[in-house]
C-alpha cells in the first residue's frame, strides 16, 4: 500500500509547486493579511478577480485601503456601496484604486498623475507620500504579478466632467458662463473622450475692456465667442507633469491643437509657464473627463495673416518691404506659411545690407530668391520641435531647423522668438539672414557614408555613456537618428523595420531615470542598421568582384 501512497505524495506536491507565483498574486497576497479584509471583499466581486488573484502574466499597480481606511466612511456609505443594486459602483471604485503595470518608487516619484484602471486620473506625490487624497502608509508589498501599495483612505473616483468642475470651483462664471452662451458644453461634458482645457479665470475676463467683455455674449457676436471657447479646449491629455503613457507639455513634437484648429504653443521659461502667452498659474487639475490648467488671461484665436504679424512689428520693415516688392504679399496673406523672418537689425549687418537698405525694382529676382530661403510651405512649430528636422523652402531647398534645450537654430541663425501664430501659419524671429545659395546635392549619401555617420554616432554616445551622462547618452541618439533618417530614408539602405525601430529612440517618450536603459535601446539599434549597411556593403563588393573575376582579392 506504501508504495501507492508515496508516489500519489510526490505528485500532489508536485501540483502544488507547479506555479509558485500564483501563491504570491496580489489576490493571495490581499487574502492572507488581517488588515486588508473589506478590500479583499471588493476585490472577490470585481471584474478583475480572476485576473489578480490567479494570473501572473500581466502586472498591476494596486493602492488598497487598509480596514482603519474603510472604517473611516459612514457606516451607510458602506452598506450602500456593498448593496448588490450599486455593484456597477463598487466596480468604479475598486478599479480606482488599481491600474495596469507594475511601478516601482522610482517610477511613481517621477509622476503627478496616474490613469486607473476606470480610465480616470488622480493625482499622485510619491515624495509625499499622497495620492488623490489619501496618504501612502505601510511597507510596499511586492507580488507576483505587481505591487500593493497600502493607503489611508478610500479613493473616490470622479464625478464631475470639465464643465461640473469649472461650475463648483468658484473662479470660471464667466468662462462657464461663455460655454453655455457658445453651446460649447458637448465637449466640456463629453465623458467619452478625454480633454485638456486652458481655462481663465474671472479675473482673466475682466481685463478684457468692459464694452467688449459684453459684446461677446450679443447674439450677433455667437460666431466669435464659439471660436473664442473652442480656442480654449484640446482633445487628448495634454499634462504639464507626467502621466504614464501620455507625453507633458513642453515634450519634443509635443503641441495641443484646439478644437478651433490652431495650435496652443506652450512655453516653460525660468519657472514660468505660458500657453499662447497667458500664464498658466495652476496646472493638472483631473475632471472626470480630462484636465483643468488654469490662465490669467482670454487666449482668443489669432485672426491676422502672416503678412499682417510681420507688418504689425516695426523690427520686420525690410523683410515686409522685401515681400510685397517680391509680390509674396499675396501668398503670405492666405496662403499656409511658415516664415523665419530676419529682423532689421540682422538684414543690416548681413552680406545684404547694401542692397536690401533702398530696395531696387531691377533687383526683385534677388530679393525673392532671398526671402524664399526663409519661407516653409505649411505651418511648423518651432517651441517644442523635435532635435533636428529636414524642411524644405517654398523653391525647394532644404533647410534645417535644430534645438538644442531653449536654443533653437534655422541654417545655424539663432530662433530669438518663435510661433507668432497667424490663421495660416507662423512667423519667427531671426538673428541672421540665410544665404542665398545652390548648394550641390548632398556627398555624403554613399552607403559608405552611411556607415561612418552610424559608426561616428556609437564612438560619441559611447563616450557619454562611460562618462556616465546617460541622460545626455539617449538624447544624443535619438538627435542622430533624426539625422539619418533624413539622410538616408530614401537610400533604401535599411528595412523597413529597422527604420520602424530607429523611428521609435527618437521619441522623447520620457522615461522615468533608466537613461542607461533607454541608451542601451538606442545603442542596439544603431547596431542593428550598422550590421545591415556592412551586410549591404559586402554585397556591392561582392557583386563588383562576380562581374571582374581578375580582380584582386584582398582577405578572401
Amino acid at each position: 500500500m506504501l508504495k501507492y501512497i508515496l508516489p500519489l505524495i510526490l505528485v500532489v506536491s508536485q501540483l502544488k509547486a507547479a506555479n509558485p507565483a500564483e501563491a504570491n498574486t496580489i489576490g493571495s497576497v490581499a487574502r492572507e493579511r488581517s488588515d486588508l479584509t473589506t478590500f479583499l471583499k471588493i476585490l472577490e466581486k470585481s471584474d478583475l478577480a480572476s485576473s489578480l488573484t490567479e494570473q501572473v502574466s500581466r502586472s498591476y499597480t494596486v493602492f488598497a485601503p487598509t480596514d482603519k481606511a474603510f472604517n473611516k466612511l459612514p457606516d451607510e456609505a458602506l452598506q450602500t456601496l456593498f448593496n448588490p443594486r450599486n455593484d456597477d459602483r463598487l466596480e468604479e471604485v475598486f478599479k480606482f484604486h488599481v491600474r495596469y503595470g507594475s511601478l516601482a518608487p522610482i517610477d511613481l516619484e517621477n509622476y503627478t498623475l496616474l490613469e486607473m484602471f476606470n480610465g480616470q486620473l488622480v493625482n499622485i506625490n510619491y515624495t509625499n507620500k499622497q495620492i488623490g487624497a489619501a496618504r501612502l502608509i505601510g511597507e510596499r508589498i511586492v507580488c507576483s504579478n505587481g505591487v500593493i501599495y497600502l493607503i489611508d483612505e478610500v479613493l473616490s473616483p470622479n464625478t464631475d466632467d470639465l464643465f461640473q468642475a469649472l461650475q463648483k470651483d468658484g473662479r470660471f462664471k464667466i468662462f462657464t458662463k461663455a460655454i453655455t452662451a457658445s453651446r460649447q458644453g458637448k465637449s466640456f461634458q463629453n465623458t467619452h473622450s478625454k480633454y485638456t482645457t486652458f481655462a481663465p479665470t474671472d479675473e482673466a475676463f475682466n481685463k478684457l475692456p468692459k464694452r467688449m467683455l459684453e459684446s461677446l455674449f450679443k447674439p450677433e457676436n455667437d460666431e466669435r465667442l464659439e471660436d473664442i471657447i473652442k480656442h480654449h479646449i484640446s482633445n487628448g491629455l495634454f499634462a504639464r507633469g507626467k502621466i504614464p503613457g501620455y507625453i507633458s507639455l513642453g515634450r519634443a513634437g509635443n503641441t495641443p491643437k484646439s478644437l478651433y484648429g490652431q495650435s496652443l504653443n506652450f512655453s516653460s521659461k525660468n519657472g514660468k509657464l505660458t500657453i499662447d502667452g497667458a500664464n498658466i498659474s495652476q496646472t493638472d487639475i483631473p475632471t472626470a473627463n480630462g484636465i483643468i490648467h488654469v490662465i490669467d488671461n482670454v487666449i482668443p484665436p489669432s485672426e491676422l495673416s502672416v503678412l499682417e504679424i510681420l507688418e504689425s512689428d516695426p523690427k520686420f520693415k525690410t523683410t515686409v518691404s522685401l515681400i510685397k516688392l517680391t509680390g509674396l504679399d499675396l501668398p503670405t496673406a492666405s496662403s499656409t506659411f511658415t516664415v523665419f523672418a530676419p529682423t532689421d537689425d540682422a538684414w543690416a549687418k548681413s552680406i545684404y545690407s547694401k542692397i536690401v537698405k533702398k530696395p531696387k525694382m531691377e533687383l526683385r529676382e534677388k530679393y525673392y530668391a532671398l526671402l524664399a530661403r526663409h519661407v516653409i510651405t505649411g505651418a511648423h512649430v518651432t517651441e517644442n520641435s523635435l532635435l533636428f528636422q529636414k524642411l524644405r523652402t517654398i523653391h525647394g531647398a532644404p533647410i534645417y531647423l535644430t534645438r538644442d534645450g531653449e536654443l533653437k537654430k534655422i541654417n545655424g541663425r539663432k530662433i530669438i522668438q518663435s510661433d507668432f501664430e497667424a490663421f495660416n501659419g507662423f512667423v519667427n524671429a531671426i538673428d541672421g539672414v540665410i544665404a542665398d545659395q545652390m548648394e550641390l546635392p548632398e556627398g555624403d549619401v554613399s552607403i559608405l557614408d552611411a556607415i561612418s555617420f552610424v559608426e561616428d554616432t556609437l564612438k560619441h554616445a559611447t563616450e557619454l555613456y562611460d562618462k556616465g551622462q546617460y541622460e545626455e547618452c539617449w538624447k544624443y541618439y535619438a538627435k542622430r537618428g533624426l539625422e539619418f533618417i533624413a539622410k538616408y530614408e530614401d537610400r533604401g539602405y535599411i528595412t523597413t523595420a529597422q527604420l520602424k525601430t530607429l523611428r521609435s529612440i527618437t521619441v522623447d517618450d520620457q522615461p522615468s531615470q533608466q537613461f542607461a536603459t533607454e541608451a542601451w535601446t538606442s545603442r542596439n539599434a544603431f547596431r542593428t542598421v550598422l550590421r545591415q549597411l556592412q551586410n549591404l556593403e559586402e554585397n556591392i563588393v561582392d557583386s563588383k568582384l562576380m562581374m571582374n573575376p581578375e580582380a584582386k582579392r584582398f582577405g578572401r
